[in-house]
């Protein structure tokens, strides 16, 4: 009877100790499951965290690209000079280019990944495609802008064209109208002298009771401007004009001739010579 429960016991204990080995491997095995999980879903968020501040990025970027696009319109009306749209543009475009590596670098990344990222993969696929859409559109503006300095450029060309012919134009006004003025001025010249008749001869004006035709000494003559000569006062009373004038034309007075109508009085000769008392 006792060998018999020696017998037994023995089994038990062998029984026992082998079920607490295999609850001990699976025990294990659980164990590095959930390591194996745990960090699979570490790399998962990882990836998720990593992927979703570029696709945030990469989308806060886009509206700045929106954005350009109504600074082109605003350019356009005035309200944005056109240095300001550059300096935007060139901005943009370089931000867009890094943008594109970012996505470019993220795709292969998820690509390798072993965790399934088709819903992110899709994304970035979107995104690359609005960003190669939005440099085309950068790059049309950019045309925009050469196609405007080309234009600003041409104008500018024909405003210094055409201010240079009003320079000329005004210059050549100029000339003309100097040679009119003094052509009108020497038009307009006159001639008088009022002295006793001795004086008139000594300075060879008058000759045996007449005034000279030709060679006058205008030097000796008092120059005017017949436009602006209404009358003439010697120093001596009036005795005589010799020079010749239309009846009607002057009056004197004393010793002060005054002219009634220039035009005729100074139809015939443009010298006056008076002799006086």
């Amino acid at each position: 009877m006792k060998k018999t429960l020696t017998i037994l016991s023995v089994a038990l204990v062998a029984v026992m100790l082998t079920s607490c080995v295999e609850s001990s491997k699976k025990y294990k095995q659980l164990l590095a499951e959930k390591e194996t999980l745990t960090a699979q879903y570490q790399e998962l968020e990882n990836e998720y965290n990593t992927a979703n501040a570029v696709i945030s990025e990469v989308e806060n970027n886009l509206q700045a690209i929106r954005d350009a696009e109504g600074l082109v319109q605003m350019m356009n009306e005035g309200e944005v000079t056109r240095e300001r749209l550059s300096a935007e543009l060139i901005q943009i475009k370089d931000v867009m280019a890094a943008n594109h590596a970012k996505l470019d670098s993220l795709e292969q990344v998820l690509k390798k990944s072993k965790n399934d990222n088709g819903y992110l993969r899709n994304t970035i696929k979107k995104l690359q495609a609005q960003i190669t859409e939005k440099e085309t559109l950068i790059a049309q503006m950019q045309e925009q802008l050469n196609q405007k300095d080309a234009q600003i450029e041409g104008l500018n060309t024909q405003v210094a064209a055409l201010n240079t012919n009003v320079a000329e134009l005004n210059a050549k006004n100029q000339k003309q109208e100097e040679f009119i003025k003094n052509q009108t001025d020497d038009m307009n010249v006159v001639y008088y002298i009022g002295a006793v008749r001795k004086e008139l001869r000594a300075k060879g004006i008058l000759a045996s009771g007449e005034i000279l035709k030709k060679n006058v000494p205008t030097e000796a003559f008092t120059k005017a401007d017949k436009r602006d000569l209404n009358e003439v006062t010697f120093e001596g009373k009036i005795r005589r004009v010799y020079s010749s004038h239309p009846a009607g034309s002057f009056t004197v007075e004393g010793n002060t001739l005054k002219i009634n109508d220039p035009e005729s009085f100074w139809s015939i000769t443009k010298y006056l010579v008076v002799r006086t008392k």
